[in-house]
């Protein structure tokens, strides 16, 4: 058996794994092989696709479940656009109150759009689209947000750093950083009903690839790691792929 094919075989028995797993099944196969060479091979079936990292030195086959994407509206579209031709250098991240109603019984009424900007230049941004867009808040706590709360409405927001990135070429948040910052005390943590989490957990967790590693390391800065965890585990039937987080 090649090298190739006995790699095959390993993932198909394992559909987790540890590098200790992973070494030990190269060095068994190839004795001349040193431990570099065998990160270097764990690193190419990442870059190919094949499979991802879950946790520190934990591993998983790719699932077959499709990346998660929201097809923006047009106004997020058109934001994008302009804040990307006024500061072309400005790290942002957008998502739209609306992505929600995938996941929850309680359908949202009305549609709100998030810039989150890094730290020190939201007011900038918010300047900016205040001057062609009529209803836009800037770090509005509760009361604030339902008191002008309306069809399109913007909100300009400080983005936590450490948050995952978004994919390539987009600025769209990742499913990963959402479902973390639905916990947080903070404005987005107060626009869906808690009765709701299972079913966006679950939901979420059953139709995409959610990375845990980027899940779980962005709890972490936000200081979410124990309760999303505790919440995993007793509210949820979400099995957790790396024993890092159990």
């Amino acid at each position: 058996m090649n090298e190739q094919d006995r790699i095959t075989s390993f993932l198909k028995e394992n559909l987790s794994f540890t590098t200790k797993d992973f070494v030990g099944m190269v060095k068994e196969s190839q004795a001349a092989y040193s431990d570099r060479k065998a990160y270097r091979m764990l690193l190419d079936l990442q870059d190919d696709g094949r499979i991802m990292k879950v946790g520190r030195g934990h591993y998983s086959k790719t699932s077959v479940k499709s990346p998660y994407h929201f097809k923006a509206s047009s106004l997020m579209d058109e934001l994008v656009g302009l804040i990307d031709k006024e500061y072309p250098l400005i790290t942002y991240q957008t998502w739209e109150l609306y992505q929600w109603n995938e996941f929850v019984n309680h359908q949202l009424a009305h549609n709100a759009y998030f810039i989150e900007v890094e730290s020190g230049l939201e007011t900038t941004v918010f300047d900016m689209l205040l001057e062609k867009y009529p209803r836009v808040l800037l770090d509005p706590g509760m009361e604030e947000y339902y008191r002008y709360r309306a069809d399109d409405m913007i909100i300009v927001q400080k983005l936590i750093s450490g948050a995952p990135a978004p994919q390539p070429g987009s600025k769209q948040a990742s499913l990963e950083k959402l479902l973390v910052d639905i916990f947080s005390r903070k404005l987005t943590g107060q626009l869906i009903e808690q009765a709701e989490y299972r079913q966006i957990y679950e939901d979420a967790f059953g139709k995409y690839a959610i990375n845990e590693l980027a899940l779980f390391r962005y709890a972490g800065r936000r200081h979410l790691k124990s309760d999303i965890r505790k919440f995993i585990e007793d509210e949820t039937k979400i099995e957790l792929r790396s024993e890092e987080w159990t």
